[in-house]
């Protein structure tokens, strides 16, 4: 009878490196869930000038940019337009994402600062004055062609202009003209509202992708942005769903706030863990040979000895070293030199330096000096080293 090998438990390194894989990719996930961009470059949908499908309108965007305008895709809600709005054309183009009523009031206070707006469809015209505007729609029986019916800059070189299934605007305000229509309404008109202006076609038509080459639909797009010199346009993407990403969202809750904590209380958690699940090290013993002992030991010996020269030469010496490494001279320099340098140098003159230097010298080279002289000299040299900072 054969028994099956017995798994072998897992030790507590195995474990460890177990949870800190899952650790890092349970943070991975999150990660990827937080900085993933948003959609910014998909087909966008109907009239976004990120598609390049028939009904989209990513040539229009593309001519304008060519043409010199100063074209940008706006992806952020309507709060967040210029408030000083001169020359500025916002471009909503049937909007898939229906806009609430906070939305509507700012789009409003825009055009009331001096914006121009271009909005198309029934969804376009639900966004300004709901409550006086009843479009209709006809029914979708293919494009249809209208010619101007009022002499004005938007009907400048477009004798006549195309669209597929437009709605009507059937009922106009005073001083409102219906420049292209029906007598079931206009398809193309102009509202003045405040300081601006709203311009709403009944269809995207003039602008896509398939119907900007047809007829004078361009002309009249070019008609309805204006001069590129002067004219800035903001080509909203914000209402076909492409919105900023999640973390721009979750920036504007307590959430960042919440996070950082957590990962402060993890840094410390991970600081105490590791101080005690750390490797253990024998504690630092002092050695038997202490630094003094040893200084004890070789004085007595020069003491036994009598040799007092032999302790400042060494001592001496070592100065000498010290002194012309600080002063940037090499080993070989004389003492005149040394005691020049220190003197010319600022904040170096110390009074007797060049008697005790050249006393100090002499006895050297004699080799005949007592200990208790020897002793004063060893010390004036430690005093001066430390005075000039040389050990630094």
């Amino acid at each position: 009878m054969e028994v099956a090998p017995m798994t072998p438990p897992l030790d507590s390194t195995d474990k460890r490196i177990v949870l800190v894989s899952a650790a890092a990719l349970m943070l991975l996930a999150t990660l990827a869930l937080l900085f993933a961009p948003g959609n910014r470059s998909g087909s966008g949908g109907p009239a976004s000038s990120y598609s390049a499908a028939p009904d989209g309108s990513k040539a229009a965007y593309t001519l304008l940019d060519q043409m010199g305008y100063q074209v940008t895709r706006w992806i952020n809600p309507p709060e967040e337009l210029p408030h000083s709005p001169r020359n500025t054309l916002l471009i909503i183009a049937s909007p898939a994402v229906p806009s609430s009523a906070d939305e509507n009031r700012r789009l409003k206070q825009f055009v009331e600062d001096g914006g121009h707006l271009l909005t198309t469809g029934a969804t376009g015209a639900t966004m300004i004055e709901a409550k006086t505007i009843a479009p209709t729609v006809t029914a979708p029986v293919g494009w249809q062609t209208f010619t101007p019916e009022v002499p004005s800059p938007l009907t400048r070189h477009a004798p006549e202009v195309t669209m597929l299934a437009p709605a009507r605007w059937a009922h106009l305000r005073a001083g409102q003209f219906q420049y292209y229509g029906s007598q079931q309404g206009a398809i193309v008109t102009k509202l003045r509202v405040g300081k601006g202006d709203i311009t709403w076609w009944g269809a995207d038509s003039p602008l896509t992708n398939s119907g900007i080459t047809k007829a004078s639909n361009l002309a009249l797009f070019l008609n309805c942005v204006g001069p590129p010199s002067t004219t800035r346009v903001l080509w909203d993407e914000y209402f076909h769903g492409v919105r900023q990403g999640f973390w721009h969202y979750v920036s504007g809750t307590p959430l960042p706030w919440a996070l950082l904590q957590l990962l402060i209380l993890a840094a410390f958690v991970i600081m105490t863990f590791g101080r005690r699940s750390g490797a253990v090290r024998p504690l630092m013993r002092p050695s038997r040979l202490s630094p003094l002992e040893f200084i004890e030991t070789v004085g007595a010996l020069y003491h036994r000895k009598g040799a007092g020269a032999g302790a400042l030469e060494i001592a001496y010496s070592r100065f000498r070293f010290l002194l012309a490494r600080r002063l940037g001279l090499p080993s070989s320099a004389t003492t005149a030199e040394l005691i020049r340098n220190v003197q010319e140098r600022p904040g170096w003159s110390t009074p007797g330096f060049a008697e005790t230097v050249q006393r100090i010298e002499a006895a050297v080279k004699l080799q005949e000096v007592r200990e208790p002289q020897a002793l004063t000299w060893v010390a004036e040299l430690y005093d001066a080293t430390r005075s000039l900072g040389l050990e630094g």
